[in-house]
């Protein structure tokens, strides 16, 4: 996979290019400082699995920058990072075409596990910026399904969120492959999901820790 990371900040850069050597390695990381540079290499005929924005970038309204990326990627998710935002910013990022909103203080797992969802061709909006009463309802929902889930099947849903397979959880929990599935199984079912992608975005968007 090749994406393409757009941050005026060299320290950050370098720290999400550790955590995708750590976690997963198979990415290869293309590196732009400026706005300028981004559409540059956008322009030149190179094509990447996933744009990753910074919001604030020097010299342009961070939304307006949003948008012209989201326009020269063309069919090229865009996902857009941030330290520090508002709601407002989320939603109106979201509108402008960008496949997700990833702040910057999220851990390294929960990083990768954000990305891949939107490589599945999902969204990712980060939960706390659920704040009017219907969205903090549904928040609430999403919350209370969990203790529907047996300890054991907790166990199952924290390893998925951390990316493991059904042959890794195996061994981690001794059990028989077979048996995870049919955890897994159980796990859908009272999660109201069909799929792996869909029950580690809802853990995520819900704080599921385990």
């Amino acid at each position: 996979m090749k994406f393409l990371l757009a941050d005026d900040h060299g320290l950050f850069r370098e720290g999400i290019k550790l955590i995708f050597n750590k976690l997963q390695p198979d990415i290869e990381v293309v590196e732009a400082e400026t706005l300028p540079e981004t559409e540059t290499l956008l322009n030149n005929g190179s094509t990447y699995d996933l744009i990753l924005l910074d919001l604030k970038m020097p010299g342009v309204s961070g939304l307006d920058s949003v948008e012209k990326i989201v326009e020269l990627a063309k069919e090229q998710p865009v996902v857009v990072m941030s330290g520090a935002y508002r709601r407002a910013d989320v939603l109106s990022c979201i509108d402008k075409g960008a496949a997700g909103f990833i702040p910057k203080t999220l851990g390294g797992q929960a990083m990768i596990n954000a990305i891949n969802l939107v490589l599945h061709g999902e969204k990712f909006i980060p939960s706390v910026i659920c704040s009017t009463e219907e969205e903090a309802v549904e928040e609430e929902t999403d919350s209370k399904v969990f203790e529907e889930l047996t300890s054991r099947e907790r166990e199952v849903l924290k390893y998925l969120v951390e990316g493991h397979s059904n042959k890794v959880i195996a061994s981690i929990l001794e059990l028989q492959e077979v048996t995870v599935r049919a955890h897994l199984k159980g796990v859908f079912r009272k999660l109201g999901v069909s799929s792996r992608t869909q029950a580690v975005g809802l853990a995520l968007r819900s704080g599921f820790s385990g």
